[in-house]
């Protein structure tokens, strides 16, 4: 094996390990999320919009978004379970810690200008 085949073999490594692996593992915890939804879990639509799961009818969820207002949304639109039925906890009830990137972000954005 020729010395110059080594470090491309190491960067295919590294390359699998950091971004291939996470986004497999992410796809799986968000296909058993979809699987597991059912009526009275609260979402978050990746649209942004909360609600209640009321009906669940193969591939689409109708959700209660307001008083008297249902909607239907196809399951693939949920992007998280804020509330899980059935259960006292808040399914995202730990808030995400923040990176150092977003606190740089955030003072950088929230600075007076003089």
């Amino acid at each position: 094996m020729s010395m110059s085949v080594i470090p491309l073999l190491l960067m295919l490594g590294i390359f699998y390990a950091f971004l291939i692996v996470p986004q497999r593992k992410k796809q799986r915890a968000q296909r058993e999320l979809l699987s597991n939804i059912s009526a009275g879990d609260e979402i978050l639509t990746s649209g942004g919009i909360y609600g209640g799961v009321v009906e669940v009818d193969g591939e689409n969820l109708f959700i209660d978004i307001a008083p008297n207002v249902e909607i239907k949304i196809s399951r693939r639109a949920v992007a998280e379970r804020v509330y899980i039925a059935g259960s006292d906890d808040k399914a995202g009830s730990t808030p995400p810690t923040p990176t150092p990137a977003l606190n740089t972000l955030s003072k950088f954005l929230s600075r007076k200008k003089a």
